[in-house]
């Protein structure tokens, strides 16, 4: 089975960092979920915010998520604006190099994920880039989960988590992506 190589079987670890197959580029870029029109729209979901705007968009909506994972940037020019954002938050760190995705980042996300469960918000400062840690947060997060990331020149997504989801996600990284 593909998945042994790099993804264990429960889908909790990632035994090996891997990388974005460059012909996959403009997939990973398509919409995958709904346009936030309203903020109400979110509800009372736990959120994951994938993203330095959409982490301080939310908190300033005053739907601060449960996790952000945020890289200081936005649009590839240093924004350490959002750091201001996140009194309350427990921090963590993660290193994720870009077009990656890190086990290490995979198990902070985990990590994080169980903390909000028991009532912390966490924000992971990624050194690196943080756009394809969306992959972990959706195949980690419990099913009712909402992860939310911001798309280019449209807006806020949400992805709505779920069993369906999360084998979509996992099959997508299966695919466009290859161990280092």
């Amino acid at each position: 089975m593909v998945s042994k190589r790099y993804l264990s079987e429960d889908h909790d670890k990632l035994l090996h960092d891997v990388y974005l197959k460059s012909e996959y580029r403009k997939k990973i870029m398509e919409v995958k979920g709904k346009l936030i029109k309203n903020i109400s729209d979110i509800g009372d979901k736990k959120i994951i915010a994938v993203g330095d705007k959409v982490t301080a968009s939310l908190i300033n909506m005053g739907k601060p998520p449960n996790i952000a994972v945020i890289d200081l940037r936005e649009k590839r020019e240093d924004n350490c604006s959002t750091v201001r954002l996140l009194n309350g938050y427990v921090i963590l760190t993660s290193k994720n190099p870009p077009g990656t995705i890190t086990s290490s980042s995979w198990d902070t996300i985990h990590l994080a994920i169980r903390m909000a469960q028991v009532g912390f918000k966490v924000a992971i400062i990624v050194e690196g880039e943080e756009d394809l840690l969306g992959f972990p947060s959706v195949i980690l997060a419990p099913n009712g989960w909402l992860m939310v990331y911001g798309q280019p020149n449209l807006g806020m997504i949400s992805v709505d988590v779920d069993s369906s989801v999360k084998e979509e996600a996992i099959s997508l990284l299966l695919e466009a992506f290859l161990p280092i």
